[in-house]
């Protein structure tokens, strides 16, 4: 009895094992193409040096939800050796609502603090999950998704 007990609670903690989403990173070396992908949000981007101490990040966010998505923000926190931010950028230029399947761009300029060099990007995300728009403010319910991330810059 007690080994029957045993083996069904390791079935039940595989199984719910089995049940997460996978989050893809890719392990690209600096300054390369990079790409994040977890259920709801593919976020590609490029790093680019600049002169005078600019690091530029242009990619793109798709929503891979069903769902439209409302009021997307994305901010990166560049991180040196010692994990301490020295830099931080919020894009929230955004379409109010982002679409199912449609990629929309993005672009970042980090001012670069004289003698750092980032050693990783620091990514979080938010946004509210609607079935269509328009929105209509004061919908019961409304619970916004955060997400985040780290990737070499």
């Amino acid at each position: 009895m007690v080994r029957k007990c045993i083996i069904a609670m390791l079935l039940v903690l595989t199984a719910a094992g089995c049940a997460s989403y996978h989050k893809e990173l890719d392990t690209n070396p600096p300054y390369s193409g990079h790409h994040f992908r977890y259920y709801d949000l593919e976020i590609t981007w490029r790093s680019e040096r600049q002169g005078d101490g600019v690091l530029r990040l242009a990619g793109t966010v798709n929503n891979l939800r069903s769902d439209y998505l409302w009021d997307m923000e994305l901010t990166a926190r560049l991180v040196d050796r010692d994990e301490k931010v020295f830099v931080r950028q919020t894009y929230d230029d955004f379409p109010t609502y982002l679409a199912p399947g449609k990629p929309e761009p993005f672009q970042m300029e980090f001012r670069l603090p004289p003698g750092t060099q980032p050693e990783r990007i620091r990514f979080s995300y938010y946004y509210w999950p609607v079935e269509a728009p328009p929105r209509f403010r004061g919908e019961v319910g409304d619970i916004p998704v955060f997400g985040s991330f780290e990737a070499p810059p």
